[in-house]
């Protein structure tokens, strides 16, 4: 899996369900958000952890709850887990572009 296949999945999920949904990294006890892997339309809603273990953390906003443990599941399987280990995730250029705009 490439990189942006993970954000593709994320995106194919913030479609289906009509949710934000992003990976965060636990570094300690602090989490660090990933530039990058996340998706959806801000919703202004707090914040449910739809997956965490050790190393990391899946958000959502508006995911229903019935439909957490896909999700994980499927963010799971298509993960690269040495994108979290060494922090060089490289997000797509669609990405890259925005966040100049900011």
């Amino acid at each position: 899996m490439s990189d942006s296949d993970v954000k593709k999945v994320l995106e194919e999920i913030a479609r289906k369900y009509d949710c934000k949904i992003w990976i965060a990294k636990k570094v300690g006890r602090r989490i660090s958000y990933i530039s990058g892997l996340k998706a959806g339309k801000e919703r202004f809603l707090p914040p449910d952890v739809v997956y965490e273990d050790e190393k990391i953390v899946i958000f959502s906003e508006g995911l229903p709850e019935d439909a957490k443990d896909v999700v994980a599941k499927e963010i799971l399987k298509n993960l690269r887990w040495e994108l979290i280990e060494s922090d060089t995730f490289e997000s797509p250029r669609e990405d890259r572009k925005e966040s100049r705009q900011c």
